[in-house]
């Protein structure tokens, strides 16, 4: 059988070795009895496939509560499948993964992991590379140099005498399998851990492209040795040359291509599904092209992928396309049927069949993949240490470079059908390359906690700022109608020059059509010609430019963009006010309302989940912001801005307090205080009640705040629903109505309310007043306090 059919039909036949049947090489269009495939063959392959995908759902959803790899998941179902624990189970996995149905399983297994490394071409932003550090360069570059040369070092030193021609030149393969730090193992391991965009997860997918580029080039190396060595100088030659030419297609003619797709697609819109359905005829043909120039078929989807521009619109539309099938179906498919390929029995074949003696060619593998794993380690912790990177961040950072997955259990595989490799070093390798996959993620959860560095030992929140001082505020923006209510708020805010305010708008981008979360520092003061037809950043860029030519010299705004994956945006939030040292971040509701707030237009739960988590981790205090109606308010004489304080007592009721007190410099802002008060006096709040009629003293006795009037109404309640009364036949006198978070505290004036709450993260009252069957139109901001290390 010639080199060619093994890349192909035989690629994945598994470790269950039944005799094939006489037509099992017959290509399936040659076979005269075609009811037979129907029949047989095809309800087979969905079985199986139906089975592999159940049992690795269900170790999927075991081991995950472990903090193990999904991958690890996958290989263990493969081990299970293939493994012979009695008779009647290897006669069962015979039965169900029969010869003949081996080949139609790997050309499935293999079609999906051609379409995983375009997806991942397709997601790879090479544009990284450029603006690479020296310091992930450098990582990157020992990351595959020096387990190479150590590898290398120890073959010429102590493996070479033993050892037959042959065996040098697995271990050579060998070498090069356990030098590589491929990028989608790296990215998705980031991912898995989400930790794609904290510090760490940033310079270690920049570190990793760096070493991909390196894995390329050993790759073409050892291909073109290998078309040297079986169809020698001058067939090598013209394969490489037409490597050469079809990436120069690519280059200059299909990525081109690419660019004209997004010109034709207005901004905004989806591009056309006839675009997407054309790349992906183009994808089949490039790997088509590939096999025919001598080069494995993976090569040309990879190289189209990468071509692709990666993001929103095109990148975006293929990867909605593709990835629940690459994801959901195809990978776990192709990682059992690796794992399938392993026999454990072979991991105690230790000794020679013939003599008796120790096998040394294993046990010499076995070194070699020991001294590649420690060389890579130690050397991608000098660079970190030399930077003076915390040893704990170091040790994780050169975890995250020593991880392997998927891409090396593919290499394995076409080892295997390619070289004469023994089936238990093959084992011993697949076992090798498994465990790490299990191991490094669950050491990397334990060392690495991004979160710690939120954890607020000094005080950052409006309280504890000293008068006359400048307050920093971090706004998210999620879409365009957040832009006009987060301006509202800080135009009420009124900065002055005795006491300004930095703000720092940030758009935030869910992760989809590329690898690497990526993060923009806009320079505001550029300014953007004005077109019909603008994107969000810069409407961003031109709403905040006008805001702080209305306010020039008492505010500053500087904005950013995050595009990063949903369940992760909290770490750029939070890294970025921990970085500015914001006393407060602004963050929108989920919801959307109709322009009259009579209706909720959208519901976005992933915001949602936001909130909460950057609840939980802010290094200083939080607001959400609810708007209502759709509109941007003109501050006058003749249209003040109400706005109403809503105050029970407690810390984020003071911080709001504080807050509120701002707003009364604005000479267009009009505020009242309403206390709720409770018949029953509890002894447990005494110390609270103190601090908080210290703080209201002025407002209750002067009705005042320094010279401006505040109108002050104190309430006095029984239980919740009394409160709650009051509060409805308050909101539609008001523009702006803010209250403090208080979760999960029950006053009271909160009494029975607490168990209704839709809204637990708004706290009792921001529940009330966010539910649909409030009335009115009025905005209603929710304040936390920062939660210091001391509250946790």
């Amino acid at each position: 059988m010639s080199s060619k059919r093994n890349d192909t039909t035989i690629y994945l036949r598994t470790c269950v070795d039944l005799p094939p049947q006489v037509n099992s090489h017959v290509p399936w269009w040659d076979v005269t009895d075609s009811k037979t495939i129907l029949v047989n063959s095809l309800p087979m392959l969905q079985m199986q496939m139906c089975l592999i995908f159940f049992a690795t759902f269900f170790f999927k959803s075991i081991l995950s509560c472990f903090g193990i790899h999904r991958f690890t998941s996958m290989s263990i179902v493969g081990l299970i499948f293939a493994a012979t624990f009695n008779e009647n189970w290897t006669k069962t996995m015979k039965t169900l993964f029969w010869s003949d149905s081996q080949e139609n399983l790997g050309l499935i297994s293999i079609f999906g992991y051609m379409l995983f490394l375009f997806y991942i071409g397709v997601k790879t932003d090479m544009s990284v590379v450029h603006k690479t550090r020296s310091g992930a360069t450098n990582i990157g570059s020992l990351a595959i140099m020096a387990p190479f040369l150590c590898g290398m070092a120890t073959l010429s030193f102590f493996s070479t005498k033993p050892l037959q021609y042959y065996q040098t030149k697995i271990l050579v393969i060998i070498i090069g399998l356990f030098s590589m730090t491929p990028f989608p193992v790296i990215s998705s391991t980031l991912s898995d851990l989400k930790i794609l965009n904290s510090e760490l997860g940033r310079i270690g997918q920049s570190a990793s492209l760096v070493s991909e580029i390196f894995s390329v080039f050993l790759a073409s190396t050892l291909t073109f040795g290998k078309l040297y060595e079986d169809h020698g100088l001058a067939r090598a030659l013209i394969c490489i040359a037409a490597a050469v030419l079809f990436i120069l297609l690519v280059i200059f003619i299909i990525r081109p291509s690419m660019f004209w797709i997004i010109k034709q697609t207005p901004e905004g819109d989806h591009v056309s599904d006839n675009y997407v359905y054309g790349v992906l005829i183009l994808v089949l043909l490039s790997s088509y092209a590939s096999s025919r120039f001598g080069f494995f078929g993976l090569f040309g989807p990879f190289v189209l992928g990468m071509a692709i521009p990666e993001g929103p619109p095109l990148g975006t539309a293929i990867i909605k396309k593709i990835d629940t099938f690459v994801n959901g179906i195809f990978m776990p498919t192709f990682m059992t049927t690796c794992a399938m390929r392993v026999d454990l029995r072979d991991l105690l074949c230790w000794r020679n069949k013939v003599d008796g003696s120790v096998d040394v060619f294993m046990v010499q593998a076995l070194v070699i993949v020991t001294v590649c794993f420690v060389s890579r380690f130690v050397a991608c912790m000098i660079p970190p240490l030399r930077q003076e990177l915390p040893l704990r961040d170091a040790f994780s950072l050169s975890l995250i470079m020593s991880s392997k997955g998927i891409v090396e259990m593919a290499t394995l595989s076409v080892a295997r059908d390619t070289t004469e490799l023994p089936n238990n070093i093959f084992a011993l390798l697949m076992v090798c390359i498994i465990v790490n996959t299990t191991m490094v993620p669950m050491l990397l959860g334990y060392m690495y906690d991004p979160t710690k560095k939120y954890t607020g030992y000094t005080k950052r929140n409006i309280a504890d700022l000293k008068n006359n001082s400048e307050l920093r505020v971090l706004a998210c923006i999620h879409r365009p109608d957040n832009i006009p209510a987060t301006i509202n708020l800080l135009e009420a805010a009124y900065p002055t020059k005795q006491d300004p305010i930095c703000t720092y708008a940030l758009q935030l981008i869910e992760l989809i059509g590329r690898a690497s979360p990526i993060f923009i520092s806009h320079e505001l003061q550029k300014k953007k010609k004005s077109s019909t037809n603008t994107s969000m950043a810069e409407k961003l860029l031109e709403s905040f430019q006008i805001f702080e030519k209305e306010f020039k010299g008492c505010l500053l705004v500087n904005t950013f963009t995050a595009v990063s994956p949903a369940e992760m945006m909290y770490d750029d939030i939070c890294t970025l006010a921990l970085d500015k040292f914001t006393s407060l971040i602004i963050l929108p509701f989920h919801r959307k309302w109709s322009c009259d707030g009579s209706s909720v237009e959208l519901e976005d739960e992933s915001l949602r989940d936001l909130n909460y988590r950057v609840m939980e981790r802010a290094p200083c205090s939080v607001g959400v912001l609810i708007e209502r109606a759709q509109m941007t308010h003109i501050f006058s004489l003749e249209t003040p801005y109400n706005v109403c304080l809503l105050f029970i007592g407690g810390k984020d009721d003071r911080e709001a307090l504080i807050f509120t007190k701002r707003m009364t410099k604005n000479p267009h802002v009009k505020v009242t205080v309403v206390r709720f008060i409770s018949l029953e006096v509890d002894s447990k709040v005494c110390w609270e009640r103190l601090l908080d009629n210290e703080l209201l003293d002025e407002i209750k006795t002067k009705n005042k705040v320094g010279n401006v009037y505040v109108k002050y109404v104190e309430e006095t309640v029984k239980d919740g629903p009394e409160t709650a009364l009051i509060i409805r036949s308050l909101v539609t006198e008001f523009d702006l109505i803010i209250v403090g978070r208080q979760a999960g505290i029950e006053t009271p004036q909160t009494c029975g309310l607490l168990q209704w709450s839709e809204y637990p993260e708004l706290g009792v009252l921001g529940d009330l007043l966010a539910s649909t069957d409030a009335a009115g139109k009025a905005s209603v901001f929710v304040i936390q306090q920062q939660r210091t290390a001391m509250d946790i």
